[in-house]
């Protein structure tokens, strides 16, 4: 299986559904932000991050993302697990990742 990395520094926005009056709408928001607003980033290490680089990899023209990690430290702050598994977390980053992170070969 070939494994691709796209990196993304904190001004690079991704789209997220957001629900303000009633009304469904799209956010653009960094991915830093998303995750860290989802639980992602640990207390304290937000300031410390500036590039975010996801894995990911193709199947048949499908996209599966295997973890995101800080280039600078290589901590890992997400890594796939089966899907009975996700939160709405974990979906809220992915679908942004898939519709809005610009994965292609």
């Amino acid at each position: 299986m070939d494994y691709n990395e796209t990196l993304y520094g904190k001004q690079y926005l991704l789209g997220t559904d957001v629900y303000e009056d009633g009304k469904h709408k799209i956010l653009n928001i960094p991915l830093i932000d998303l995750m860290d607003r989802n639980g992602f980033i640990p207390e304290g290490k937000y300031n410390e991050i500036y590039n975010l680089c996801v894995v990911w990899y193709e199947v048949n023209e499908e996209i599966f993302v295997e973890s995101i990690y800080d280039t600078d430290s290589g901590e890992t702050y997400w890594t796939d697990k089966p899907t009975n598994e996700w939160t709405d977390n974990d979906e809220e980053l992915l679908n942004a990742l898939l519709m809005y992170g610009n994965l292609q070969v």
